[in-house]
């Protein structure tokens, strides 16, 4: 590739809501995620860029709803008199790039520039003429979501403290609570280090100043004053262990470079992460959306190092933070960062496997230290049955089952953070109307749950454990009413909940009784373990195919995570046609480079991975070892298979793939014909890499049609299977 992938990167794109994403510098899952915040309320980012500039805050999260959490250790330059009171009133000149942030803050004209390292933020502030140089930190400084309780639904300062250990240096902890997922309390230690002496310094909390050089409580602040010089550098180390922890991020990764050095080598890195997938050929929006949304993929979670910046134990394991959440992720994220990233993928399962042996089950989601809000099921039981299924070494399968297998046979204390309502989906085969929230879509998720279990047991051939959980699977079809072809609710008592509307929810659907974020319109397509058996349920593939159609056209469908992989379900009706269709459309339409740009909440890497995988004409079926096949955007793709791996190469010719109503009208693989439109991992991913090569035409194409062609859907594998077993059980015993 020619050009530099930085070169397509907007660190603008997608930072509005409803996209929430980063304006502000971060590196592929860095600790820090340097940034603007605006002044309060703020979205759960910290920052809307037609507000004033509050603070620059040196964590966050990105791509997220609900409450705020993180914009911790926030400094402020500004002029005049040394005070607490500063606030901007302005900006102009904001530019951002991969690695890099700048703007010049109203009312004194100080040029802020901020870069960084995984656990260093760089600032630079330039100031004008005349005007003196004083630098606020806030200790306290933490995201507030409008509308939300701080220390419930979104952050708050607990305590801290700051200490002035010299003219150049300051150290410090913050400890907050509150936030999306959990309530449970956390801290930051910084060291901050600056390149000129302070002539004068400050220090208060929430109630008030004190004349001393070191301050603790709640909202510690601390004001630095340098008197009339033209430029200050500030290098801030952030740990989640230590200050000692802080200083050393500094001395590793800054201390004696420059701002310009820093910032090449954080355009560096992007490049070079970046390049592990090269595209050619698309238009210069596309390229844009790409990259760009390449960086929002792979922000989170926080890599914390092998027993380094892990606060709560060592175990010889590499650990992460900020799995904000796997229910979003494993949509298709993990399954794209696993093509491009095995070693990551391997690692990060590792780290939950290691969780659950600290704390007793596998989280869904990992917030500092602690088990955060469970959505649906445990999404990690879907990503090691796929990983055993795609044959990543590494990881033990055997451990991964035990934990599996707990939440269908533990009673979790607590399903909010881990497990599953188990009762009544064991002893009734459902999840009754007595489950206060969501408790038709989290069946099904402990349905295909199963499957995944299911599945894992029978690769390490444990066949009576798996019969079990393949059985227990098929409760996905206990909460099916044929009356209407939809999931609904059921009363304990075995009655359907009436009167019941599939297209309703709440206006919070977070809170509806019945579908988590969605109607059931919207859930019942999620049967990823039965697809074939949603066809048929609906009177088989025509039928399907309409049904679909009628989804799309009334308009039920928007990109959330929930219903990302529906456009593609046209596969299963022997019409990969159509998915192109729908997808080629959803990516035109929905995903655009603006502001705004995003359809729905990034969701670590959830959005990002749905452009990446339809621009590319890849993309895969979660918790399976299946990738689904449609007419990409570029003329050419290159990914390379991890560090030590070769190339999967997706090449077309024939049409342009940017024409409209663009199909793929034949394909070859490694040189062979390929007549269906889906792929297996061992296919593309094996050593020596693979070529796809795709001939496109902008006409109607019957290729991969039919429905000797659709893709594997496990149960129905399941049946045929036993199918065959009883016809040759019966042949044997009639020829005795």
């Amino acid at each position: 590739m020619n050009t530099r992938p930085t070169a397509w990167v907007d660190p603008f794109i997608g930072t509005e809501s409803p996209g929430h994403c980063l304006i502000g510098p971060y590196l592929p899952y860095s600790i820090v995620r340097l940034g603007p915040d605006s002044i309060r309320p703020q979205p759960s980012n910290g920052y809307e860029i037609a507000k004033p500039i509050r603070r620059f805050s040196h964590t966050h999260v990105s791509g997220t709803g609900g409450g705020g959490r993180y914009g911790n250790v926030g400094l402020l330059p500004f002029g005049g008199l040394p005070r607490f009171e500063a606030e901007s009133t302005g900006k102009e000149g904001e530019a951002a790039s991969a690695g890099y942030y700048t703007v010049k803050l109203a009312p004194w004209n100080i040029e802020v520039e901020l870069t960084s390292t995984p656990r260093v933020g760089v600032h630079r502030y330039r100031f004008p003429a005349g005007e003196t140089a004083n630098l606020l930190i806030d200790v306290g400084s933490v995201v507030q979501v409008g509308a939300d309780h701080p220390g419930e639904d979104t952050g708050y300062s607990t305590g801290g403290f700051c200490e002035f250990v010299s003219e150049t240096e300051l150290i410090g902890r913050g400890d907050f609570r509150g936030g999306w997922g959990h309530k449970f309390p956390y801290s930051v230690y910084f060291y901050a280090k600056f390149d000129a002496p302070a002539t004068s310094r400050l220090v208060r909390n929430a109630a008030g100043m004190f004349p001393k050089l070191a301050v603790d409580g709640p909202n510690c602040m601390a004001v630095a004053h340098f008197g009339d010089i033209p430029e200050l550098n500030v290098q801030v180390g952030i740990s989640y262990v230590s200050i000692a922890k802080a200083r050393e991020n500094v001395e590793r990764e800054t201390a004696g470079r420059g701002f310009d050095d820093i910032r090449a080598s954080a355009a560096a890195e992007w490049d070079r992460y970046l390049s592990r997938i090269e595209v050619e050929g698309g238009t210069e929006e596309q390229r844009k959306l790409f990259y760009t949304l390449f960086t929002r993929l792979v922000c989170m979670p926080s890599d914390l190092g092998v027993d380094d910046e892990n606060a709560f134990w060592k175990s010889g394991k590499r650990h992460f933070t900020d799995f904000y959440a796997l229910w979003d992720s494993v949509r298709n994220a993990n399954s794209l960062i696993s093509l491009f990233d095995p070693k990551l993928h391997v690692d990060m399962l590792n780290c939950l496997l290691d969780i659950a042996d600290h704390i007793g089950w596998i989280p869904d989601a990992w917030i500092q230290g602690h088990s955060a809000m469970i959505q649906g099921g445990s999404s990690a039981d879907i990503l090691l049955s796929e990983a055993a299924q795609k044959g990543f070494a590494g990881i033990d399968y055997e451990k991964a089952l035990l934990q599996m297998r707990k939440n269908n046979e533990v009673e979790s204390p607590d399903p909010w953070l881990y497990g599953r309502h188990l009762c009544e989906y064991r002893d009734n085969g459902y999840l009754s109307t007595n489950i206060r929230k969501n408790c038709v879509s989290r069946h099904m998720e402990y349905a295909y749950q199963d499957w995944c279990i299911g599945h894992l047991a029978e690769r390490l051939g444990q066949t009576d454990v798996a019969e079990t959980y393949y059985e227990s699977s098929r409760k996905l079809w206990n909460l099916w009413r044929e009356d209407i072809r939809f999931f609904a609710p059921k009363h304990p008592n075995g009655e359907w909940a009436n009167p019941f509307e599939p297209g309703k929810c709440y206006a919070d659907s977070w809170n509806d009784p019945y579908f988590y974020e969605g109607t059931s319109w919207q859930w019942s397509f999620s049967a990823h373990h039965d697809f074939a058996g949603l066809v048929e349920r609906h009177g088989g593939a025509e039928a399907f195919v309409r049904h679909l159609d009628r989804f799309f056209e009334e308009g039920h469908f928007y990109p959330k995570e929930t219903m990302l992989h529906v456009p593609y379900l046209y596969h299963y009706a022997g019409r990969p046609d159509r998915s192109a269709d729908r997808v080629r459309e959803i990516l035109a339409a929905r995903y655009r480079p603006e502001l705004g740009g995003l359809p729905d909440n990034e969701d670590m890497g959830c959005q990002s991975a749905f452009y990446l995988c339809g621009a590319i004409g890849l993309y895969p079926v979660m918790g399976q070892d299946l990738y689904l096949l449609s007419a990409p955007l570029f003329r050419r793709t290159a990914i390379r298979l991890g560090e030590d791996g070769g190339e999967l190469v997706i090449e077309t010719e024939g049409a342009d793939p940017g024409a409209d109503g663009v199909r793929i009208a034949a394909a070859t693989l490694n040189g062979a014909p390929l007549d269906r439109a889906w792929v297996r991992h061992a296919e593309i991913a094996g050593a020596g890499g693979a070529v796809l090569r795709l001939t496109l035409a902008a006409s109607p194409s019957d290729w991969g049609a039919g429905e000797e062609r659709v893709p594997p859907s496990p149960l129905r594998e399941l049946r045929n299977r036993s199918r065959s077993r009883i016809e040759s059980e019966v042949g044997s015993g009639s020829g005795q």
